[in-house]
């Protein structure tokens, strides 16, 4: 299927804990949110759902989104939804990634992580965790937010 410039991404969080896929690649090890690109056929929701459940074996729904992070000059939009746990344990799907670790250097572990260990984690996005960090306390309550920035202006660093 062809991919469109949007990334559909998951913030699930279910008894205090956030889904996240600790990511090794090469020597560095990161964090980030499981999703992906959405393809022409459908709807960013339903990417986000499929994406998950692709990456991680979780089954979930959409519940609303929260952020929107543009990078003007790659032409991309990520969106990122709040979403609700429907059923599953975090493993591994054997799509993209699996077929990856097996010739790389790389890997993909979805686990579900303390949501108070967030602003010690090197996750990717760094601004939406940020933003995650400040919202969940208040139940989202200042979303849905949009950042505006160039892919040169991401922080790599905590």
């Amino acid at each position: 299927m062809a991919r469109t410039g949007i990334r559909a991404v998951a913030i699930l969080i279910k008894d205090g804990k956030i889904l996240l896929i600790k990511r090794k690649k090469s020597e560095e090890k990161f964090w980030v949110f499981p999703g992906g690109g959405k393809e022409d056929n459908e709807t960013p929701e339903e990417a986000v759902v499929r994406e998950v459940e692709e990456e991680t074996s979780i089954i979930c729904k959409t519940d609303k989104l929260l952020y929107t992070h543009e990078l003007k000059d790659l032409g991309h939009r990520h969106l990122f939804y709040h979403c609700k746990y429907v059923s599953g344990n975090p493993k591994l799907g054997n799509y993209n990634e699996a077929k990856t670790m097996k010739n790389e250097d790389q890997t993909y572990e979805p686990v579900w992580i303390n949501i108070n260990e967030l602003p010690n984690l090197l996750l990717y996005p760094l601004e939406i965790r940020d933003w995650l960090v400040r919202d969940y306390p208040t139940n989202f309550k200042d979303t849905p937010r949009t950042a505006v920035l160039k892919s040169t202006d991401l922080r790599q660093e905590m």
